[in-house]
């Protein structure tokens, strides 16, 4: 599991969680604005007028960024800062664990707001995350750089930055600082590497890192969870099975696990198998809110997957009904964006991302980043579906913003959304060359695959297809595009009859399901 909780769905398409851990030397809080005494050379320190909060706060993190123990963190958290209130980088730590979208955002804002009790480093730590969180990104990166230059070898700082940096799908970046720093003893930066590895494809890298992370913690249930996740990702997915099982073996309350084998046989294409796991995790767990809307929209998912979109309909309105009654806008926008991309009608389609846009001018419980994030992913889907309809006067404006959006960010995420879409017009163009130097730069969604494939073909370079091919047919990850594209197209790939569609509800027969 990544120490996030939350992929596939918010990762890619989106936005993810932002975490956040800090060194356990704890100093005593002064009144503001008095300067306070510079930490030493190696480490951040806590700045607090409560030693135990410190305690509780150091505890919070070693079982957070090892074990993944996010609830207990988080409980431990609220703890510390009912102590000490002004706890500037408590907050600025719950603000990143939380798993509510509303207290992500209060906690950023007291984080921000206590600053200057926080000692300078500390400060630059809030004043980076909070860049981060008004989608300043070039003055965020800044920070974070101006940072690990001054606490290169700090284990704690080392895991910040690379996990932020795979948060911005940044991972040869990731890479290159964790193996410059010489660490190899830190359980959380195994874990977190093993995920860069896997999101760039250096599967033998990722597998050997989760080895090494099962031997430091052999009796936790995160190693396994991660192990097992990897493990699907690399198109393992017995391996994947016995390390979930491994797991709740050690843990059954670990609940990420058992969401994870539903996830694992959705990909495998048992899609009732699959939903009798998800029901059994909803019934036996009660989630935080921004778990539920992650394996319920994978639940829903599996629909996709059958091609039955009635039944992905009712699931998805279900949790966009859900995120708006609960004012949760960007888990509102993104349903309906994820609803918009299987609709069969395009006029249907092109409403339910109107209410994706609606839900992100509200930004209800939500940061700027985040919602001009999922505003980009709008975009690249109304681009999308108008070259899908032949209509470039949909088309080209929503292109021409995005374009603009991508100029202005600096921010790889709504890059890679420009990227996908101008590729996608390229395509519909003719314009294959054009078309493939857009399309290379995402290659870790599946629509830009499956175009860059006949992009590539177009343009008679075989070699290039056949690898695209690879890739897309051995395309893991739990998303509702990976629903979308990968599931037919292995069916297809060796059937030059097949046209490549996926059946609707009403020419196949429905699997039996729970919901």
């Amino acid at each position: 599991m990544t120490t996030a909780g939350l992929s596939a769905t918010f990762v890619r398409s989106t936005v993810v969680l932002i975490l956040l851990c800090a060194t356990s030397t704890f100093a005593a809080k002064n009144s503001k604005p008095k300067q306070q005494t510079p930490a030493p050379p190696a480490t951040i320190q806590f700045t607090t007028s409560s030693p135990e909060a410190g305690r509780l706060t150091q505890k919070a993190l070693d079982i957070y960024l090892d074990q993944v123990q996010q609830v207990e963190s988080i409980n431990l958290l609220h703890k510390a800062l009912a102590l000490d209130p002004e706890f500037a980088m408590g907050h600025e730590l719950l603000a990143q664990i939380s798993l509510d979208s509303a207290e992500q955002v209060r906690e950023q804002a007291k984080a921000f707001a206590d600053k200057d009790y926080a000692s300078p480093a500390e400060r630059e730590v809030i004043e980076w995350y909070q860049d981060a969180s008004d989608h300043n990104l070039l003055f965020a990166i800044t920070k974070m750089n101006d940072l690990l230059g001054q606490y290169p070898h700090d284990k704690t700082l080392v895991w910040m930055t690379t996990w932020w940096l795979m948060t911005e799908a940044q991972y040869d970046r990731a890479i290159a600082i964790y193996e410059k720093s010489g660490i190899t003893d830190s359980p959380g930066l195994m874990n977190n590497m093993g995920y860069n590895y896997a999101y760039s494809r250096r599967f033998d890298k990722a597998l050997a890192m989760m080895d090494k992370y099962v031997a430091a913690l052999p009796n936790e249930s995160n190693p396994q969870d991660s192990y097992a996740e990897i493990s699907r990702l690399a198109g393992r997915f017995e391996q994947s099975i016995e390390h979930y099982r491994a797991s709740l073996a050690i843990d059954p309350n670990f609940y990420s696990s058992q969401f994870g084998l539903a996830d694992t046989y959705s990909i495998m294409g048992d899609q009732a198998r699959a939903r009798r796991e998800y029901e059994a995790g909803f019934h036996k767990f009660s989630l935080p809110e921004q778990q539920d809307t992650l394996w319920r929209s994978r639940e829903a998912a599996t629909f996709i997957r059958e091609g039955d979109f009635d039944w992905a309909d009712r699931a998805f309105q279900a949790i966009a009904d859900n995120a708006h009654a609960h004012h949760t806008s960007l888990a509102e926008a993104d349903t309906y964006r994820q609803m918009a991309l299987y609709q069969p009608d395009s006029t249907h389609a092109l409403e339910l991302l109107s209410k994706a846009d609606a839900a992100v001018a509200a930004g209800e419980n939500s940061n700027k980043t985040a919602l001009q994030q999922e505003a980009a992913q709008i975009l690249r889907a109304r681009v999308e579906l108008a070259v899908k309809m032949g209509n470039k006067k949909i088309a080209k404006p929503s292109l021409d913003t995005l374009a603009e959006m991508s100029n202005d960010a600096n921010d790889t995420l709504i890059d890679l959304a420009y990227h996908g879409a101008a590729g996608a017009m390229f395509v519909s163009d003719g314009k294959y060359h054009d078309a493939i130097a857009q399309l290379e730069q995402d290659m870790n969604n599946p629509l830009s695959l499956k175009l860059l494939i006949t992009a590539y073909q177009k343009t008679g370079d075989t070699t290039a297809a056949a690898h695209a091919v690879d890739l897309l047919s051995n395309f893991n990850d739990p998303t509702v595009e990976q629903a979308l594209v990968v599931p037919e197209f292995r069916r297809c790939a060796q059937d030059p009859t097949c046209n490549g569609g996926v059946k609707s509800a009403a020419s196949s027969s429905p699997v039996p399901h729970t919901l």
